[in-house]
């Protein structure tokens, strides 16, 4: 079977796979952030249903944080609005690769399941998967990876011993130091950044309330960020990316003869 001509069904399925290992980070970060929740009191239907409207892990934490601290409405839709930001420039990305003729409302629709990781997949695919059964693939495993997630950590929130429970409510802040590591052994100016965020927004606290505090320091410290922080891609060698067109050729290839 030729890869160009590959039907709905098998793109379908190919995206299905490729999201298997988007579903062993999902699954453990959607049980902890659930364990959270209930912890900072939220019942199980709402711990569920912020999880299926919102879909963000981070943005979900910050939502969690900012609600227990008593944060205003305004507070709120402006952190909320500036840790997401970034889905904008994704979703613009994605849909503007897809090879299929969309809608208006199918790409609103799909900026909702766009994540970090599905955008990372989909961007880096061959072109000749920039096709919206990849996607709707990719899409679908992931949502029900991270919903399937949270039901877990519901029901795990009420059959734990209560040690179990406290420590699996701090592995999003474990994530999230995880998260930074690797940039903060690559640059020093990223180490800089996050010390400095640290302490800035530990300074605003004592005269502003939390959710203020990470808004500002959200807003004054990204602003620094871009500024002092350059891509590292800048000036590659074009033999880097022929590399990478070989890899993408390579993958097609094994695609190719698993499904024939």
């Amino acid at each position: 079977m030729c890869v160009n001509k590959m039907d709905i069904k098998s793109l379908y399925i190919i995206g299905m796979r490729h999201a298997i290992p988007i579903v062993l980070g999902y699954i453990p970060v959607a049980i902890a952030y659930a364990i959270l929740a209930m912890q900072n009191g939220f019942s199980e239907f709402e711990t569920i249903l912020l999880s299926l409207t919102m879909y963000s892990g981070s943005s979900q934490v910050l939502f969690l944080g900012m609600v227990t601290q008593g944060a205003t409405l305004a507070a709120l839709l402006i952190g909320i609005f500036l840790i997401n930001f970034r889905y904008f420039i994704m979703s613009t990305c994605v849909n503007s690769r897809i090879l299929d003729s969309t809608t208006i409302t199918s790409r609103v629709l799909l900026s909702f399941f766009i994540t970090d990781e599905s955008f990372a997949i989909f961007t880096t695919a061959p072109s000749k998967r920039a096709k919206l059964a990849y996607l709707l693939g990719l899409f679908t495993v992931s949502y029900i990876a991270w919903f399937s997630g949270t039901v877990i950590g519901v029901v795990a929130n009420s059959i734990l011993p209560t040690f179990i429970i406290h420590g699996l409510g701090i592995a999003l802040y474990a994530l999230f130091i995880a998260l930074i590591m690797p940039g903060v052994k690559r640059s020093q100016k990223i180490l800089f950044l996050v010390i400095a965020t640290a302490l800035f927004n530990t300074l605003l606290t004592r005269f502003l309330d939390f959710s203020w505090s990470i808004v500002i320091s959200t807003l004054v410290m990204s602003t620094l960020g871009a500024l002092l922080i350059k891509d590292e891609n800048e000036g590659k060698p074009k033999d880097e990316e022929n590399n990478c067109i070989d890899e993408d050729n390579t993958l097609d290839k094994e695609e190719e003869n698993k499904g024939a």
